[in-house]
């Protein structure tokens, strides 16, 4: 298997990053849905936190690292069996994901360290904060960070989706591009 993507198929760099960001965009999700019936007392609320404030940093990392691998390795173009509509909605949608892959990671450490303390990544080192102390920010940080959660979780449902009608329904290889060959 290539390390680079080809012309036809995506490579080796390509897959581990997409499939690493999705495996932990979907994990955050999922810990983020059980971390908002915790309360403080709770034995696993602070154990939950930050592991939740590690991987998204971790997301992050991964995504600046794809968007560097991007550029130096380009992405194959769609499939030219595809109907336009589709090569412009999975257009938008790579583009979307993309932009919450920093905006939802980036909402999450304003609000993290919006009371002036650094986020811990794996306890190995710690991320200081933008700035001290800053309400505003933390409650634009809250919003953005809440409803972009969610609009991500349809995003990946969609995404998900349409990979499968595409490898099941219409077997026109757009999802073996990315899985393990």
């Amino acid at each position: 298997m290539r390390l680079r993507n080809s012309a036809e198929n995506y490579g080796l760099v390509s897959k581990l990053l997409h499939w690493s960001i999705a495996s932990t965009i979907i994990g955050l999700i999922a810990l983020g849905w059980y971390m908002v019936d915790l309360s403080y007392f709770d034995r696993w609320y602070n154990q939950s936190l930050s592991l939740h404030k590690s991987f998204g940093m971790l997301v992050l990392g991964l995504a600046l690292a794809l968007f560097a691998w991007k550029r130096y390795s380009p992405s194959p173009p769609p499939l030219g069996s595809l109907p336009r509509w589709q090569r412009v909605s999975a257009h938008l949608m790579h583009i979307a994901l993309m932009i919450a892959m920093i905006v939802i990671p980036l909402s999450g450490y304003l609000i993290s360290t919006s009371a002036g303390q650094p986020v811990a990544f794996f306890g190995m080192f710690e991320i200081p904060p933008p700035a001290p102390n800053n309400k505003g920010m933390r409650d634009l940080a809250i919003a953005i960070h809440y409803y972009s959660a969610y609009g991500v979780a349809g995003l990946v449902v969609g995404h998900a989706g349409a990979a499968i009608k595409h490898e099941l329904i219409d077997r026109d290889g757009s999802l073996a591009r990315m899985i393990w060959r």
